[in-house]
């Protein structure tokens, strides 16, 4: 355990519950952005992607899928 998690452990557990969930719910929103960023990075990498792009050209070969049914789920 980071010297980070331990004080943000501490900072949580000296909160009323109301308050904790919402550092938790907070800590969460970050993550989530965090994750949102790493997407933005790899999407943006101007390096070939020649599997995915054959993947891609194959798909488009194929022609307009049919929507999905939720009623046959």
């Amino acid at each position: 355990m980071t010297a980070v998690s331990k004080v943000l452990i501490e900072i949580v557990e000296a909160l009323p519950e109301e308050k904790a969930r919402e550092v938790v719910d907070f800590a969460r929103f970050l993550q989530h952005q965090s994750d949102d960023l790493e997407w933005e990075r790899i999407l943006n990498d101007p390096r070939s992607r020649p599997k995915l792009d054959a993947f891609v050209e194959d798909a488009l070969r194929e022609g307009p899928a049919e929507p999905l049914d939720p009623s046959g789920l």
